[in-house]
């Protein structure tokens, strides 16, 4: 641009503080799939960021940027400026942040970040995903078309990039679409059963409140209905924490229980994505190797070449286990916080650490078990949902394959076990064919 970044900032104040949607341009439909099986993972994802960004371009038509160089700290902070800000009924508090070269954008990336947090800092009860924040930047450095799509995918940011072009005194922001191939690395990566890492926590029958199957009615209401209760808050407590998560209960089949004489029968598994996978990441002789694209190990091994060289050789292993103990000791305390009593009884359980694979896999575990509802957290619960619209389309009856298992209506499907199993049972097996996308 023949503009500088500040004289551009002042034009579209100037010239575009009523209509700003009107110099967006680039914008397309959201990736189709037109197969006759479910679509692959990678498309599913495409499909919903892109749908987001365009959602997000709609909620603008009646923005009205409202402030520039807002200044969001002490007076005497003349460094920290939101470059625009606006505010609309559909978009809401609206920061947008402006580069136009490549050795900038970082920066601006990283600050747009930082005054939405700061809006939910003097604002208490906004959350980032409430604001919509607008990066405006040739979108030229890898490491910003990464963390732009972590935001959008993975984060659940409301938030879009669109790429400045001045000429002539006239403006144009052409929206910016991640690339395929970044979806395609969710699905292989973080979605393969060697990622996902599992915590099953066995308790005791509680009598009267807790109880299992006497015959072959199933498990008691009361007792589904407690347990349904506990998972859920165990669920939400990890979607609060940032967990992409699955959280389930099972009780034995009554004849099974009454031959086995479990002291701890009742069981709540917890199936969550560790991103320091070694499976995707792990260390030999100071070289950083895995399952994974090239560019991202070299990135990691830049990190590892800086650290102490006495922290180097255990470092991924490390925060892999960190990863998990965490997980373990939240899902414990959250526990023992909900089955809390007025007698102080001690509720005895005991936990372990299943692997994934054998689970999905097992008879006994899948087959011989009575199951409560099961909840989702994250990337799994929108994969999860994207998948339940392709289930109920009207011009497709993907329904066939799985009838027996479908309820009619999809909010049956929301939390029932067999429905979703349906769709999580399959994730990590195999590479997907995407011969048949439209973009």
């Amino acid at each position: 641009m023949d503009i500088s970044e500040n004289e551009f900032r002042d034009f579209l104040f100037k010239n575009h503080n009523e209509n700003f949607p009107s110099i967006i341009i680039g914008r397309r439909e959201p990736v189709s799939w037109h197969g006759d099986s479910f679509p692959p993972i990678h498309i599913l994802l495409q499909q919903r960021a892109e749908k987001k960004i365009n959602e997000t371009l709609d909620n603008l038509e009646d923005l009205t940027l409202t402030a520039k160089e807002l200044r969001l700290t002490r007076e005497a902070d003349s460094t920290t400026r939101a470059d625009l800000v606006g505010n609309s009924e559909s978009a809401g508090l609206t920061i947008v942040e402006l580069k136009k070269s490549k050795q900038t954008e970082r920066q601006a990336f990283s600050e747009l970040l930082a005054y939405s947090n700061h809006f939910c800092t003097v604002f208490p009860g906004l959350k980032e995903s409430s604001l919509t924040s607008i990066l405006v930047a040739p979108m030229e450095t890898r490491t910003i078309r990464d963390a732009y799509a972590q935001e959008l995918v993975s984060n659940n940011k409301c938030i879009i990039s669109l790429i400045p072009k001045y000429e002539n005194e006239t403006a144009q922001l052409s929206v910016y679409y991640p690339d395929p191939s970044y979806y395609k690395w969710f699905e292989n990566n973080l979605l393969d059963d060697r990622s996902i890492i599992t915590v099953a926590l066995a308790f005791q029958e509680i009598e009267g409140w807790i109880d299992l199957e006497t015959g072959q009615e199933g498990m008691p209401k009361h007792s589904a209905k407690a347990l349904n209760t506990l998972t859920s808050a165990i669920s939400n407590m990890l979607e609060a924490c940032g967990y992409h998560s699955m959280c389930y209960s099972t009780q034995p089949w009554g004849e099974i229980a009454a031959g086995l004489n479990q002291p701890f029968p009742n069981v709540i598994y917890v199936a969550a994505i560790n991103p320091f996978s070694s499976f995707r990441t792990e260390i030999s002789e100071n070289g950083i190797s895995g399952n994974s694209l090239e560019g991202r190990l070299a990135e990691i091994q830049a990190i590892h070449d800086q650290l102490s060289e006495s922290e180097r050789e255990f470092w991924i292993e490390t925060m892999e286990g960190n990863f998990h103990n965490r997980l373990i000791r939240l899902v414990r305390n959250e526990f023992k916080k909900l089955l809390k009593n007025k007698e102080q009884e001690e509720i005895k359980f005991e936990i372990s650490l299943p692997d994934w694979y054998g689970i999905k896999t097992s008879v006994i575990e899948s087959v011989t078990v009575n199951h409560g509802d099961l909840y989702l957290t994250g990337l799994l619960r929108e994969i999860h949902s994207e998948y339940m619209e392709y289930v109920y389309r009207p011009d497709v009856d993907y329904a066939i394959y799985y009838s027996d298992d479908i309820p009619k209506y999809l909010y049956r499907s929301l939390r029932k076990f067999l429905p979703i199993w349906e769709i999580l049972s399959g994730l990590g097996v195999g590479d997907s064919d995407s011969e048949n996308q439209d973009e």
